[in-house]
């Protein structure tokens, strides 16, 4: 073979070899980026699920009132706090399900969207209007008035509630109460 056709035969493995690692260059930055936005996508999807099972509404008890002298709790008086390791939660983002004789709908938690909805600071907050629980020891009581929630009714005896309490991030609680066998007018029961 002579040397020119040896020169041609290894400039041709030179060409080769250079190509080789151009495509292996372009393929190992095509799996760095896509290993980049994998990690991101992941690290992203683990902070929404940590917050929709840590972010949680406690539910401590509910108290009912009669108030229209009808023989009817008309008022629910639920008082929230935040659960072990929560991040603060602001009540007015939350959302509700009551139901209430098979009659189920969604009470937004905001104060000026629904006028069936007030909060009340009992422990922890001064009574400012705030809604956001920051801190462990804070106690918010939520106020529903039944009359001004459409969609529910009023509880008359032995009515069973159920009661969804959704946080912002998505974690959910849920409860269930039932009114006492005998409401006497302008009287507050423990459900």
């Amino acid at each position: 073979m002579s040397e020119a056709a040896r020169g041609q035969v290894g400039i041709g493995t030179l060409i080769v070899f250079i190509a080789m690692v151009l495509v292996a260059a372009i393929a190992a930055g095509v799996l760095i980026n896509t290993a980049g936005l994998l990690q991101a996508q992941a690290q992203a999807t683990g902070e929404e699920t940590t917050a929709e099972v840590s972010n949680v509404i406690q539910i401590k008890h509910a108290i009912g009132e009669e108030t229209t002298n009808n023989g009817d709790i008309d008022v629910l008086n639920i008082s929230m706090r935040l659960t072990p390791g929560s991040d603060p939660i602001n009540l007015s983002d939350a959302s509700y399900t009551v139901e209430v004789n098979g009659n189920a709908t969604v009470v937004n938690g905001n104060e000026d969207v629904s006028d069936g909805v007030s909060y009340h600071s009992i422990q922890g907050l001064a009574d400012n209007g705030t809604s956001t629980l920051s801190d462990q020891s804070d106690l918010i009581t939520a106020r529903f008035n039944l009359t001004a929630i459409q969609g529910v009714t009023q509880l008359d005896e032995r009515t069973k509630v159920r009661f969804i309490a959704i946080a912002p991030d998505g974690g959910t609680t849920y409860k269930e109460f039932r009114a006492p066998n005998m409401i006497v007018n302008g009287e507050s029961y423990i459900l």
